[in-house]
């Protein structure tokens, strides 16, 4: 395991765990941490013995949302737009959001499925990036906001992009306009949450989730999700050619041999992930 204080990993069996370390701010995300899971998810990518990620919290929180002293323009180390007079440097001037925005981005572009882990509130930044993940897996403690309006903030991290695909075009506006909390079975019949469990479960199940995608042909299934992103702002006829491009380089891989043999020996594949 490592650990820059704010932020754990460690990699389990081909599944590389992503723990939000900062329980006591119910893992608020201040500049530092988002720059460092940008940082993080960056090197992962070309790690291949690390198949699947999980994304989670620590403590009785997934995370309540971009760090209030921060947004709040009070920070006495970290400018925001309009709110403090500190130097702003020009990666901000040009990004306001920063490293939080860009981690939203960096969960899809990791090119490897992530699967969230969540407890508590799931707000904010929190709700933006649980949203970018593959999969939700929640416990009953959870609770879901965009909470930026309370602040008199509009959404930011991606939210508007992700939230109308996830949940239904008037809930995702009921969100971003009111900022009501909604508890787990409410989110969990809005389509925010894919799978809820017990209380305590969340972390457990979606790593038994990940380990089943571990044991997968990993270049095909990394494929299929980056063009299910792809096919978010593409046409059909796009698709079918993107497709067959995909098709050409997983059949490359020892895994199709593999899968090819299995299926005509009538016996469980053995996947290697190359």
């Amino acid at each position: 395991m490592t650990s820059e204080d704010h932020l754990l990993f460690e990699v389990d069996d081909g599944v590389g765990i992503v723990t939000l370390n900062r329980p006591e701010r119910l893992n608020a995300i201040s500049w530092e941490l988002g720059r460092d899971l940008v940082e993080l998810f960056r090197k992962v990518r070309h790690r291949d013995e690390v198949r699947v990620l999980v994304l989670t919290g620590a403590g009785r929180a997934f995370s309540s949302g971009g760090d209030a002293e921060w947004i709040s323009g009070g920070s006495e180390d970290r400018g925001l737009p309009g709110l403090s007079d500190l130097p702003l440097e020009r990666y901000q001037r040009k990004t306001p959001a920063g490293p939080l925005g860009e981690f939203t981005r960096m969960i899809v572009e990791v090119d490897k499925p992530v699967i969230a882990a969540l407890s508590g509130p799931v707000m904010g930044a929190g709700l933006a990036f649980a949203l970018a993940c593959d999969r939700r897996i929640a416990d009953t403690t959870t609770r879901w906001c965009a909470a930026m309006v309370r602040l008199g903030f509009a959404p930011d991290c991606g939210i508007t992009y992700f939230l109308p695909r996830v949940t239904r075009l008037s809930t995702a506006l009921m969100m971003v306009e009111t900022g009501r909390t909604l508890k787990a079975e409410e989110a969990h019949r809005e389509g925010l949450i894919d799978e809820l469990v017990e209380e305590g479960q969340a972390l457990p199940k979606a790593l038994e989730y990940a380990k089943v995608l571990a044991d997968g042909p990993s270049v095909a299934i990394d494929l299929a999700r980056r063009f299910i992103h792809k096919s978010l702002t593409s046409t059909l006829d796009e698709m079918i050619d993107y497709e067959a491009v995909a098709a050409t380089m997983s059949a490359h891989t020892a895994d199709a041999r593999e899968g090819t043999s299995a299926f005509l020996e009538k016996r469980k594949a053995k996947f290697k992930g190359y």
